[in-house]
């Protein structure tokens, strides 16, 4: 029983020790602008990443997407990328509606993600220029940008040395696409 009680003191001291070092190293790690930066796109598209579902209907004619997935990393080469991969309902476009995506679709994901807004007219379906550089731009820093510590040249330069990769894909892979450009680019290529 004695025992017992010692070995309890024990592995609680052992345990404390251990979390109060444990403590001490959290302190002393430093996070760098980049993964700041990363962190706070992350958050930004987790948040407005929900505007997408929901499409299909007459009130909302995007596409229906099953499943968003996305990425952000620091490049070797100084510039942010943003990757979005949008997977199209597997039922509906493979069964229901023969319908092949359009350079337009991908830049529907980028500005329902980043302004909630089409950008497209309802009916042609061609562009309705709601939107431009500066609006993308505002978003971002609004969304993106809103902490202390930058000045304005370096939030600019920021958001114009990010890429943004979109992958539209089908349920048959052929028809999947892609675009990418500048994350404040109006229309990706």
């Amino acid at each position: 029983m004695a025992i017992c009680k010692y070995l309890n003191i024990f592995i609680f001291t052992l345990f404390f020790l251990t979390s109060a070092n444990a403590k001490n190293r959290l302190q002393d790690i430093t996070i760098s602008a980049e993964d700041f930066i990363i962190l706070k796109y992350e958050l930004f598209l987790n948040k407005n990443i929900k505007r997408l579902y929901g499409g299909g209907g007459f009130v909302n004619p995007i596409v229906v997407y099953e499943f968003i997935d996305y990425q952000v990393e620091y490049t070797e080469n100084g510039y942010f990328l943003i990757s979005i991969n949008a997977f199209m309902n597997k039922f509906r476009y493979s069964r229901e509606k023969k319908y092949i995506p359009k350079i337009s679709d991908c830049n529907v994901v980028r500005n329902k993600i980043f302004l909630n807004k089409m950008g497209y007219k309802f009916l042609s379906y061609k562009r309705n220029y709601s939107f431009n550089e500066e609006n993308l731009n505002i978003s971002l820093r609004k969304g993106v940008f809103n902490f202390p510590g930058l000045d304005e040249k370096i939030i600019d330069n920021t958001i114009n040395n990010t890429k943004i990769i979109i992958n539209v894909i089908h349920p048959k892979k052929k028809h999947s696409l892609s675009c990418e450009g500048r994350v404040n680019q109006v229309s990706l290529d």
